[in-house]
């Protein structure tokens, strides 16, 4: 069985196809490209991660439709939630030092990291969680949708190795201890993104 998952992201689509080769699960990941999307980025203009997740589903819907392509679709949004800060960087996860680097070309790709470190200089509440929303639809354009969470801290400095996503190199899991970069991948199964993927695996 085929199912398109809406992502650009290669390591979205690694850990898709990690969870379908360790369940042999017989299905065939198809990425945007695969399908020959021309419709550039699609604007994730809700503000939850469920609309932002939904949003992608409809747009790859309307896309198949209009090229008879009837496979399930499957989208994810994922975000950062850190409780001191009022959920922030929450839906803003991934641009959350856009405006800084954009006004300071110079400044370095982790500059989000360096802004969410300052932003808890001192905070004695540095409680925060990782939130994944996976969507999947049909051909008709019905859908449900399934979450995953990881409860953790956020350190008071970076853990290298500093790789994207930059975060975790500061978001320590609270079940293991250490940062999320430093936990390897098979242990990496009962996090967030993982949670919400399986479930929608299991389910479709």
């Amino acid at each position: 069985m085929k199912i398109i998952f809406g992502t650009t992201n290669a390591r979205k689509v690694e850990d898709l196809e990690f969870i379908i080769q360790k369940y042999n699960l017989d299905l065939e990941v198809l990425t945007l490209a695969d399908i020959g999307w021309d419709r550039g980025e699609i604007e994730e203009n809700g503000q939850t991660l469920e609309e932002n997740s939904l949003i992608k589903a409809r747009a790859i819907h309307d896309y198949c439709k209009d090229n008879n392509i009837t496979y399930p679709i499957i989208t994810d949004d994922a975000g950062l939630f850190v409780d001191s800060l009022n959920g922030e960087p929450g839906i803003y996860t991934a641009r959350y030092a856009d405006a800084e680097i954009k006004n300071n070309p110079n400044l370095p790709g982790y500059e989000c990291v360096n802004k969410l470190l300052r932003k808890l200089d001192g905070a004695k509440d540095r409680g925060a969680e990782y939130r994944c929303v996976v969507t999947c639809m049909d051909c008709n354009g019905d859908y449900f949708q399934t979450f995953g969470i990881s409860k953790g801290i956020i350190a008071e400095e970076i853990a290298p190795p500093l790789v994207k996503p930059y975060f975790y190199s500061v978001f320590i899991l609270l079940d293991k201890g250490e940062t999320f970069n430093l936990i390897p991948k098979e242990d990496l199964c009962e996090t967030y993104r993982y949670k919400a993927l399986k479930k929608a695996l299991k389910r479709i």
